[in-house]
């Protein structure tokens, strides 16, 4: 198959590469989904042949990749187009389809002869070692691992092996050698984002940040009293029945955020906690845990309803944004990349000041909840308003060239 594609000369060099093994790390926006279908559409496809992109989930391809595909392989005479399978199967009896990783069972059958594994740092690594892997064996079929980074893990193991293997080979480019996306954007989200977010995603750097969620945190820069307190007054809350948590904080002008008080109750429930909030700064907006506008409770009222009866103003979007999210947008209020501190914790703040201290990231780079139960509380209901009133802007709009 001929394509009409302008790659310019750096991925024109990725896709000529020999290696039958390729690792592409690259910022946000640099263009991965393009390079991918270009590798993968550039060969001319011989009868019978199958090539994939595997993504994390079937609904991340479905969004992105499939539209691009989609409207390419129109133009192709014969190509019958399975929307529901995201396949694409041509007169010569290939195939074209882009597979989901969380779908294992639609993964396995007969060979394959080219895949790309795009966004490889979400993907599960089993799902190509035990899976896609031995059916690129039976006919020597190749693959092109493509993604951002995730701190050190699987994808960094292949970008090694991309240094030092015959078979393999790899490169690293940040999101400006894209050429997608203006210098002046980058600079944008550099300033709305801490300094690891900013590395990883659009320097492509493997950056550790250690196992713990607050990352930028640091107990001899943030705790510390505030000369005054704002009117711009918030509760942060946490539901449990083991711990009922709720953060008291305030907003200054410039956007610093400053916590001041904390509750912590054991074997309780939301009423009893809304009390206890009312006696220290009653009727302000207070920014739960969005999974209280259903919890049922022994009042068979909802946790936020019980809010709402003890006068306080509920602000809650339907669904929480992704832990990763709340993560990001905590570490940049810490520090971000220009090494502006915008959030302090007070000294009484000692279940916060814990939590920020110790809770873990899980290896998929969650919270970890399980190892300690008494942990976490606190720090979810810090990072519910900031996730709302300070989102980190991970994904910028999508350019009209990809």
């Amino acid at each position: 198959m001929t394509n009409n594609w302008k790659a310019n000369n750096l991925r024109k060099s990725i896709i000529l590469d020999p290696h039958r093994f390729k690792v592409v790390v690259a910022g946000r926006r640099w263009g991965k989904s393009y390079l991918s279908l270009m590798w993968l559409l550039t060969k001319e496809i011989q009868p019978g042949e199958r090539r994939w992109i595997v993504g994390p989930t079937y609904r991340s391809l479905k969004s992105t990749t499939w539209p691009i595909l989609r409207a390419l392989m129109r133009q192709h005479e014969g190509a019958v187009i399975n929307e529901s399978e995201l396949s694409i199967r041509l007169p010569n009896d290939s195939e074209i389809a882009l597979k989901g990783s969380e779908q294992e069972n639609n993964l396995r059958g007969a060979g394959l002869d080219m895949v790309v594994m795009e966004e490889f740092s979400y993907i599960k690594p089993h799902v190509y070692e035990e899976i896609i892997y031995p059916m690129l064996t039976t006919t020597q079929g190749e693959a092109l691992f493509i993604g951002t980074p995730n701190s050190f893990d699987h994808l960094y193991d292949y970008y090694l092996r991309g240094q030092s293997d015959s078979d393999w080979k790899s490169w690293q480019f940040t999101t400006e050698q894209g050429g997608f996306v203006p210098k002046e954007e980058i600079e944008r989200a550099k300033a709305t984002m801490d300094e690891n977010t900013y590395k990883t995603e659009f320097l492509a750097d493997f950056v550790s940040t250690g196992s713990r969620a607050a990352y930028n945190f640091d107990r001899k820069i943030h705790v510390k009293q505030a000369e005054e307190l704002t009117a711009n007054l918030f509760w942060g809350i946490d539901f449990n029945v083991d711990y009922m948590t709720a953060v008291l904080g305030c907003e200054y002008s410039d956007g610093t955020i400053h916590y001041f008080d904390e509750i912590r109750q054991t074997n309780s429930n939301t009423e009893n906690l809304s009390r206890a909030m009312k006696k220290i700064a009653p009727g302000i907006n207070v920014y739960p845990d969005s999974s209280g506008r259903n919890r049922s409770t022994t009042s068979n009222k909802s946790d936020h309803q019980i809010l709402i009866d003890n006068g306080f103003n509920v602000v809650a979007k339907k669904a929480n944004p992704p832990i990763i999210d709340r993560i990001n947008s905590l570490n940049r209020l810490l520090l971000d990349a220009n090494g502006k501190i915008r959030m302090t914790v007070d000294p009484k703040c000692k279940y916060l000041i814990k939590d920020l201290e110790q809770v873990q990231r899980s290896r998929d780079g969650k919270i970890e909840k399980v190892k300690d139960i008494t942990l976490t509380h606190a720090f979810d209901a810090c990072s519910y308003y900031i996730a709302m009133k300070h989102p980190v802007v991970q994904r910028l709009a999508q350019s009209s060239q990809w």
